[in-house]
């Protein structure tokens, strides 16, 4: 039997036990999160500024259009050290500049929660091949998970399925054409993005996108958005999605919906 990620974390920490309701066994739907909404946390890193403000919100506003998933869009940024992480299913590292080591606390604290079923999105907002913010990354992912390597996700891996069939991997920029994961048995708690893929669901006060899109325009920035949107249904179920009777529905909903975010 499994339980949703965010009911095992608060159990792993120490929490008050598994609530009524919680789906057990088998492939359960993302909304087995729990009473309360879905939402993304932002990691609040000490002098790393938020490249996109509202983009994470601007990325479950799309969640919410395109699946039954009924997300918390409320803005948020959890501190690592802190208990308050292991409220939280899903947690974002954004950044566009270098930053510090984390503190121990902090290290010891992601680690737990990577291993007890919490899932880590990083996305580098450079836009760049060589960023600081991908070498302190790299630095403090050997510290979280030790002897646990960041490797490129292969193309059959759930992540590609969780929602939309997916071929490419886009952003709002086109550095790697794959992402990078680290992975604890069968279970791929870290997903390394650096292609700025927030930088693409960005909004503008008005309501449009408030970032260019390059090399490949709109085309690119629609195949960003059903990444992230993938990315988001992946952490709430897990590896599950690789199943083949699942991808043959996929494949049949995918067919009659056209499978396209417009």
């Amino acid at each position: 039997m499994s339980l949703s990620r965010r009911e095992f974390l608060r159990v792993s920490a120490g929490g008050v036990g598994i609530a009524a309701g919680v789906s057990l066994g088998g492939a359960r739907s993302a909304h087995a999160l729990g009473e309360a909404p879905v939402g993304i946390a932002r990691l609040k890193i000490e002098g790393l500024e938020d490249p996109h403000p509202g983009a994470i919100a601007a990325l479950l506003a799309e969640v919410e259009k395109n699946t039954s998933v009924q997300p918390d869009v409320t803005p948020r940024d959890v501190d690592p050290a802190s208990f308050e992480l292991f409220e939280q299913p899903f947690v974002v590292l954004s950044g566009a500049d270098g930053f510090d080591p984390l503190p121990d606390e902090a290290v010891s604290n992601l680690r737990l929660y990577l291993r007890e079923g919490g899932f880590l999105f990083v996305d580098d907002a450079t836009g760049v091949e060589t960023s600081d913010f991908d070498t302190c990354v790299r630095r403090d992912l050997r510290r979280i998970l030790p002897g646990t390597k960041l490797k490129t996700v292969g193309r059959d891996h759930a992540i590609y399925r969780s929602f939309f069939l997916m071929r490419t991997v886009a952003g709002r920029v086109a550095v790697r054409p794959y992402l990078e994961a680290m992975w604890q048995g069968d279970i791929t708690p870290v997903v390394y993005s650096r292609n700025d893929l927030l930088g693409a669901c960005a909004r503008a006060p008005g309501g449009g996108f408030s970032e260019e899109v390059i090399p490949g325009g709109e085309g690119q920035r629609r195949e960003a958005r059903k990444l992230g949107i993938n990315l988001v249904l992946f952490a709430l179920t897990s590896n599950y999605k690789k199943d083949a009777v699942h991808v043959d529905t996929l494949l049949k909903r995918m067919r009659r919906q056209g499978g396209y975010v417009e």
